[in-house]
């Protein structure tokens, strides 16, 4: 049996979970009606503004500290506040976190000080600095909460796997560190679904290890400090790389494998047997795929789900501030067909596109069983293989930048064209354009979701291959919008910045309340 994937069995046997109190120590405990309110607001918030589910946590985590260094609070209280707030809100469970996690918490907060200060100091680029400061902050709570022992323990395999399987372009030119950095970064957004909040903190400790716990000293924070531009633009680069995000792609199908080679270890009665029986291997695979498909399904239907509500909950109120008004006061000619179909049409399309994703079950099964046994031997695989090529830019791609240029004027042109012969004026049709954009490229990547779980691609017929053109002008609408919405999510500010702190300050005052009473009640 390969030295590695028994390696990868005994590391896979710790577990991962949230720190939790041992017997005797104080922890952390809120009132039932202070955590509901809680939680009711994070689930209303969550719905307007879809995250990864494993993203959600960090993400309260950092809305949290941004709060609260926005008050200018000491580390020691914005710990503990922090640490009040996630229970709270149920993510984290109550009476189980020690308060002494607490002193851990600020001494992390505190290690950061000199770096939100030095960030302070500097003109351009302040509050981009500022913000990837908390994005790293955030992460490094998040990982001390609940250390993501299992989660490294896959990356670090995966990466060991990957170097020997990667033929790289000798047009590239790289050097052996940048391939591996440029691997390191593709594996943790893909294998571990690491938004770039995550991969800023991962690429920080990857350059200076010490950095991460309780045990950085303070030369080490006085060196980031007055290297901190340096330090943030190195690692942005690393990230947002063109190579990083080709190799991202094409390693997508390969991280699915490897999700269920963990899963096949983690649920297996007896993973010892796993290393040394090939049809127990099988067969644990088949059963985790099994798994990890029905998940997957749950999982699309409840996105598809959250993002029907949010586009209809859109949808309504731009009705109301905007066509309403227009039709009544502008045009003067109320026509309620235009604004049915605006407000209906989109939420069905995408519920549509979303929920008739097919896996072909049987076949992946095969696929995933024959990728594990080549990993379990050391053996290559073509499920395994990847080539990375220099991309060429020849004459044909500029003839085909044009003809997709005409594409685009064409299939907008088409569709305004339609919508005016069905009496849609100028507004109305400016915004079915404009969320049709955004529908399209957020149901096709619902469905490339597929990749996680689907080891090999599908090949489209000739209509599913006319099909992807003509759509293509419409997602390519979608991604470029889909990025500038994200910046100006008027519902998420207001819910930040407006609910936010007026809520917690009330949920605050009625456990203060109940603390009280409880208190005069076990005087009597």
């Amino acid at each position: 049996m390969y030295e590695r994937f028994v390696k990868l069995a005994a590391g896979l046997k710790h577990g991962e979970s949230v720190v939790a109190a041992a017997n005797g120590e104080e922890t952390i405990e809120v009132s039932v009606p202070a955590s509901t309110a809680a939680s009711i607001y994070e689930k209303v918030r969550n719905t307007l503004d879809y995250q990864e589910e494993h993203l959600l946590r960090r993400n309260a985590i950092e809305r949290i500290l941004r709060r609260y260094r926005g008050g200018g609070e000491s580390p020691e209280r914005m710990a503990s506040e922090l640490l009040k707030e996630l229970v709270w809100a149920k993510y984290l469970p109550n009476k189980t976190i020690p308060l002494s996690l607490g002193n851990t918490i600020a001494i992390i907060l505190g290690k950061y000080e000199p770096l939100f200060t030095a960030v302070m100091s500097i003109k351009a680029n302040r509050e981009r600095l500022n913000s990837w400061l908390l994005d790293v902050v955030a992460t490094e709570v998040e990982y001390t909460l609940a250390p993501p022992m299992i989660d490294e323990a896959m990356a670090s395999f995966m990466y060991e796997e990957m170097r020997s399987r990667i033929d790289w372009d000798s047009r590239f030119g790289l050097s052996d560190e940048t391939k591996d950095l440029r691997l390191y970064t593709a594996i943790h957004r893909t294998l571990l679904k690491s938004n770039v909040a995550t991969l800023r903190f991962r690429l920080l400790t990857l350059y200076y290890p010490t950095w991460a716990g309780v045990q950085a000293t303070s030369a080490l924070s006085d060196e980031l400090a007055a290297n901190i531009v340096r330090v943030i633009e190195t690692i942005e680069t690393e990230i947002f790389h063109p190579l990083t995000d080709r190799l991202s792609r094409v390693l997508r199908r390969k991280a699915g494998i490897f999700r269920v080679l963990r899963d096949a270890f983690l649920h297996a009665k007896d993973s010892s047997k796993l290393l040394n029986d090939a049809s127990a291997l099988d067969d644990a695979v088949k059963e985790a795929l099994h798994h990890r498909t029905g998940d997957f399904r749950v999982r699309l239907r409840r996105t598809v789900v959250r993002t029907v509500l949010f586009l209809f909950i859109t949808k309504m109120l731009l009705a109301l501030v905007l066509e309403v008004p227009y039709d009544l006061f502008i045009v003067q000619d109320a026509s309620w067909y235009p604004l049915l179909v605006n407000v209906t049409f989109h939420p069905l399309f995408l519920a549509l596109i979303g929920l008739t994703v097919t896996i072909p079950e049987k076949k992946n099964a095969e696929d995933y069983q024959a990728a594990i046994r080549a990993i379990a031997v050391g053996a290559q695989h073509q499920l395994l293989t990847v080539r990375v090529k220099r991309e060429t830019r020849g004459t044909w791609f500029s003839v085909f930048l044009v003809l997709y240029a005409i594409l685009f004027v064409v299939v907008f042109g088409v569709i305004a064209s339609i919508l005016h012969g069905f009496g849609f004026h100028a507004l109305s049709i400016a915004l079915f354009v404009f969320f049709l954009s955004l529908v399209t490229f957020f149901g096709i990547r619902i469905r490339s979701s597929t990749k996680d779980i689907v080891a090999s691609d599908a090949r489209n017929g000739f209509i599913g291959t006319a099909f992807d053109i003509l759509l293509l002008p419409i997602v390519r609408a979608g991604a470029w919008l889909s990025i500038r919405v994200a910046k100006i999510n008027v519902f998420i500010y207001f819910f930040d910045f407006i609910v936010e702190a007026p809520l917690k300050v009330a949920i605050e005052f009625v456990e203060s309340w109940l603390t009280f009473v409880r208190e005069k009640k076990e005087e009597i």
